[in-house]
């Protein structure tokens, strides 16, 4: 259907060009024949005069013949002044849209103008589109850095990594459960009246880098990261977060929040000394796995990072055999981890991304699921375009759409209410 509808744009253009060129050749015709006219009207006007004014010299008749051309040049002339001025907008406006026209349909020209002046062109142009001023000026102001060369995108030290890429497309599926499984046993939270519901998370996106400083895949060694402190992260993704702590958080190509109870925070950092049990125990429990661009990772290792003296979460590497110099990869993740009752998972588009779409789905009947979308796309993104159905699903689909930094949506997740009055023992009155 796409390619129909632009096949039709370009046939019409084509028309358009060519009734442009007919009426142009048709106008100089036009002045042939008026010329020509004007002409032997003079000659037949001169024999008339001879014939019946016969006493008229031949000298006469060529000043009155000079005479009657002068007159006609004049008017000639005057014409083509008003005829320049009345019609210059006109011409203005046609060479206006054969640029613009040209620009569109043979991007290679832009290559033509300095940088500076395709800023101006596409400033004006989404001035011409948006006609609000306020807007405007926000979609310019965040598009600058997107309008910069390569160089500039080098020099340029205020600009993060997350500045310098976009992904082009994403999914990110939540699973949950209520059940703690086999993998989960080591946990020493009490399994009784169980803190945590389980979580398996699967994302895919494919991401390409407009300038090698925004490359968190350019050696061999990636790293993925669960974080205890959801507000740290938080800070670190919206560029809020300075010093070393930022550093930890850099090196990882995908961080999600770990809240977890405090004995089993301890639980990991007493093996912080024993790596083979530490990656033993995640490997198990959390099930980690990374592909880029079909090369699957081998588990490396596991560490209880520590920032200030504090444990500030798990960091997993892996070992991929990936091209480390493409400037575009297709990422999978998959992993499952455990996470308290009353709390968030939140999906966080930092970088434009393309294609966004994100799912939950989990037992409706053990648990109640409230999703707070903040994709900038309006209704596109809004409860009405979303749904749960029998099954308790959410999901965001945004098909062919750009979405831009921060954007995103947050889950909220509790235990069920009747079911949270029946694991503590009160009826349902009293116990709310």
């Amino acid at each position: 259907m796409e390619k129909g509808t632009e096949l039709e744009k370009q046939n019409s253009k084509t028309m358009k060009n060519r009734q442009k060129k007919i009426n142009s050749k048709n106008k100089k015709i036009g002045y042939i024949l008026l010329y020509l006219f004007v002409i032997v009207i003079i000659i037949i006007g001169e024999i008339l005069l001879f014939k019946f004014a016969p006493d008229t010299t031949i000298w006469d008749l060529l000043k009155d013949t000079v005479g009657n051309l002068m007159g006609v040049m004049a008017a000639f002339l005057l014409f083509d002044i008003a005829h320049e001025w009345i019609s210059k907008d006109t011409y203005a406006s046609e060479v206006s849209e054969q640029i613009l026209d040209t620009l569109m349909y043979h991007p290679e020209a832009m290559e033509l103008y300095e940088n500076d002046q395709k800023k101006v062109f596409v400033n004006a142009f989404i001035g011409s589109i948006v006609h609000d001023a306020d807007m405007s000026d926000m979609i310019r102001n965040y598009l600058n850095s997107y309008l910069l060369t390569e160089k500039d995108l080098q020099d340029m030290t205020h600009l993060a990594e997350k500045d310098c890429r976009i992904r082009t497309a994403f999914s990110y599926r939540f699973v949950l459960e209520t059940e703690r499984t086999g993998a989960f046993v080591g946990l020493q939270a009490p399994r009784e009246n169980d803190p945590y519901f389980y979580v398996q998370e699967e994302l895919n996106y494919h991401v390409k880098y407009i300038a090698e400083r925004g490359n968190n895949t350019e050696k061999r060694f990636v790293k993925i990261s669960f974080v205890y402190d959801n507000a740290q992260l938080d800070r670190f993704l919206r560029g809020n977060s300075n010093g070393d702590d930022k550093e930890i958080l850099r090196n990882c190509i995908f961080r999600e929040n770990l809240d977890i109870e405090q004995v089993d925070k301890d639980y990991f950092g007493s093996m912080k000394d024993d790596p083979d049990k530490l990656l033993s125990t995640v490997k198990k429990m959390f099930r980690p796995h990374l592909t880029i661009d079909r090369y699957h990772g081998r588990l490396e290792k596991v560490e209880v990072g520590t920032y200030e003296g504090k444990d500030y979460g798990i960091i997993v590497t892996f070992e991929v055999d990936h091209d480390i110099h493409a400037r575009e990869h297709d990422i999978d993740i998959i992993f499952h981890m455990p996470k308290k009752w009353n709390s968030i998972l939140e999906v966080a588009l930092v970088e434009p991304t393309k294609d966004p779409q994100i799912s939950i789905s989990y037992n409706e009947d053990m648990m109640d699921v409230d999703m707070y979308p903040f994709l900038n796309r309006g209704d596109a993104s809004a409860y009405a375009n979303t749904y749960e159905n029998e099954n308790g699903v959410y999901r965001i689909s945004l098909s062919n759409e750009w979405v831009f930094p921060i954007s995103g949506v947050i889950f909220h997740v509790k235990r069920d209410a009747k079911n949270n009055c029946e694991v503590n023992g009160t009826d349902g009155e009293n116990g709310r």
